[in-house]
Order: structure tokens, then sequence, then C-alpha cells
């Protein structure tokens, strides 16, 4: 518990502990002129010692005032005992009261009842008792009825409201509270799943970005055993861009991690854009892969910083499978990416092995297109179909926001 909190509990406690003391001698005030209507405490309008030995045990009874939040059964045995003894029922209603704080709804209200009933028989024991008429002299009155039922209807109406607006109150206060820890709870939730979905989108990046770098390394050694061992002059060349390609897979990977350690906001992390789908193409031919590619890209600084990775991711991934699972046969790509007609991408590749895919890929990349393109609300067709394997999407344009940001935006490939 910090300061604030320690020091805002003392002086509860003392204005809790002021307020008892000032019920205290309220009560004892009310009880010297309520014992004017208990039986033998006076005689000829003079006060007996009936009358001092009357008030002092009611002192002693309005201590469990003291109690009343803890213990209402205190006051309100404390107040039983005065009220049958023909003086007030203030004390045995303060009982009530803290009991009805402290019960259900159901019992609150059956409490209240019986605190009407007992200023309904305090009406009646006025007006029909001998001794009921000490009040109505002392407020000049000359029908004790009327003062008794005045005190009644008071005390009564005052108990219920100040109860019901206590309970209102708390009751507000209680679910406050829950709605705060709800709230609370909510946004732990959602930090989580954000930090899942960051993680998650880090990862098919990871997995997007390497698989096509060592994708086209493998299609590059490959072809540099077979230049070796047929005394090709292209083999240093070859190795050269292998090399070249070893250096950007290790740039990646460094982007990744830094960003998975620091976070987006951190880090510029990897570059995927739809500009750079050109260098795409361009890595593997470099390779050695036949690329077939129509990319037709409109408004790209105008479109959201997901759909512009997005578009790149999925022509990586669908490039590097077709490297991966058909190595040496041709790769058709068609991109088309507008604000007006939306994003259409089209990755083809004669089929040589029909269990080609899931023989020797865990299929994670597939799940990624999919996965991308429902984030984007878009539809992912991939299969076999009439001798070649067809990676077909298109999703909705999403504009740009003011959130959104390029760190280093590239100029637009041509088409290539």
């Amino acid at each position: 518990m910090d300061t604030s909190s320690s020091a805002r509990a003392v002086w509860g406690r003392i204005a809790t502990t002021a307020w008892s003391i000032a019920l205290y001698v309220l009560g004892s005030i009310v009880e010297v002129l309520a014992l004017m209507s208990v039986p033998g405490t006076r005689n000829d309008d003079e006060s007996t010692g009936a009358h001092y030995a009357y008030w002092a045990v009611s002192l002693i009874l309005w201590a469990s005032v003291f109690f009343r939040r803890r213990h209402p059964i205190a006051p309100i045995a404390a107040g039983g005992v005065l009220a049958l003894a023909g003086s007030s029922y203030f004390l045995l209603f303060l009982g009530l009261h803290h009991a009805m704080l402290r019960s259900s709804m159901k019992n609150a209200v059956r409490i209240g009842a019986v605190a009407v009933v007992i200023a309904l028989l305090s009406v009646i024991r006025a007006g029909l008792a001998p001794w009921g008429d000490g009040l109505d002299r002392l407020f000049l009155a000359e029908n004790p009825w009327l003062v008794s039922a005045f005190f009644a209807i008071a005390s009564t109406g005052t108990l219920l409201a100040v109860t019901a607006i206590v309970r209102s109150r708390r009751t507000g206060d209680a679910h406050q509270r829950t709605a705060e820890v709800a709230r609370g709870r909510a946004d732990q939730l959602g930090d989580e799943l954000a930090r899942r979905n960051e993680r998650e989108r880090i990862a098919r990046d990871i997995h997007d970005t390497l698989a096509h770098r060592l994708s086209l390394l493998s299609l590059q050694g490959g072809a540099l055993e077979v230049a070796v061992a047929g005394g090709d002059s292209r083999a240093v060349e070859i190795a050269r861009t292998m090399r070249s390609e070893s250096h950007r897979a290790l740039d990646d990977l460094r982007g990744l991690l830094g960003e998975l350690r620091a976070g987006p906001a951190e880090t510029e992390g990897v570059q995927a854009s739809m500009r750079s789908i050109g260098e795409l193409v361009r890595s593997a031919r470099a390779a050695g892969a036949t690329v077939d590619a129509m990319i037709m890209v409109e408004g790209a600084d105008r479109a959201a910083a997901i759909l512009d990775s997005t578009v790149y991711r999925v022509v990586q991934e669908a490039l590097t499978n077709a490297v991966k699972h058909a190595q040496g046969a041709p790769v058709s790509i068609y991109a088309e990416a507008s604000p007006g007609a939306g994003v259409r991408i089209r990755v083809s590749n004669p089929l040589r092995d029909a269990s080609a895919v899931s023989e020797r890929g865990s299929g994670a990349g597939i799940v990624g297109i999919r996965e991308r393109a429902e984030q984007l609300e878009g539809e992912a067709w991939i299969g076999a179909h009439e001798g070649e394997f067809i990676v077909d999407v298109s999703f909705p344009w999403v504009g740009r926001t003011a959130d959104d940001s390029i760190a280093h935006p590239a100029p637009i490939s041509p088409d290539v």
C-alpha cells in the first residue's frame, strides 16, 4: 500500500470515529427527550430517580453505535431494549439501516417492513397508553397521535430513503469497479492478442523471406554443380551470384530479428513493398529460373502499409513455391494492383509431380498466403488445374491512412 492510500485509510477511520461520536452525543440528547414518555420516569412533571436511571442505561446502550458497521446486531438489540421500554427507536433504526446495507435486496425489503411496523406500533402506543402524551406536551400539541405520527413518518421515511441512496451508490461503485476490472482485462487481452499477431506476422515474414532466398541458393547450387562438372565458364558468375544472395539472406534475417527484438516502430525492418516485386523477379532470373512476369501497379503510394507488404509477400511466397517444387519449369506471374480494380495475383507453373508440394514442403507457405488473403477479406485459390499448379489470390484495395508509413519508398519497378 502506498503513502497516499495509507493516508486515505487513516483519514477514513478518523472520519468514521468522529461520526460515531456525533451520533452518540445526538442519541444522548434524543434519549433525554424520549424518556419523558417512559412510564415511571416523571411524577407531576418532575423527573424521578427512575428517569436518571433509565437515561444512564440508555447511555450505556448507545455505546453500541460504535459497532454499527461491522456488527449491526449490537445497535439492533440495544435499540430494541430502548424501544420496548417506551423510549425512542432511533438507535434501533440505525442498526436496521446498516443491516439493510449488508443484506440482499430481498432481506433489506423485509427489514424495511419491520421498521415500518415498529413505527406504526409507536404511534398506536402514543395514542392509547396513558404515558404517551409526554412528547405532545413538550411540543405544545393537543393530540399525541399527531406528534407521534409525524416522528414515525419522518424517521421511517428518512431510514428508507437514506438506505436506498447508500445502497444505490454502493451498487454503482461496485459496477464501476467491475467495469474497470473488465476493461483492464480486455486491455491486457488486446495487448496480448496484438503481440501474438505481431509475432505471427514476423514469423511469416521470416519464413517467406528466408525460404525465397534459400530456394534461390538451392537453385543456383544445382546450376553451379552442373557448371563445375561440365567445365562451364559461368561457374564463377554463378558462385558470385550465390554469394550475393547469401548476403541478402543475412541482411533480411538481421532486419527481421531486429524487428522481433525492438518492435516494428523502432526498426526499419525488411522492406516488403509491391514496389520491389520487380527485384524479386530479377533475383529469380539471376538464379537461373525462367520467369515470365507481367506486373501492373498503380497508386502504390496510396496503399495501406499492410496491403503494400501483403502484395509483395504473396508474390514472393508463390514464386518461392514454384522455384522450390518445380525447378527448371517456367513460372508465370501476373500481378495487378490499383485503387479502382483492387489486387489480383496469379502465379502458375507446370505441375511435374502432383505430390511434390505435400512431400517436399511443410505447406506453411500456402497456409501463410491464405492467412494473408483472409486478413484483407480476400480470396485465395491454390491447387492443381489442367497440369499446372496455380496460386490465384485477390483482395480489395486498402487505402493509406495517416498512421501508415513506409520507411524508404523505392521507385516502382517497371513491367518485367
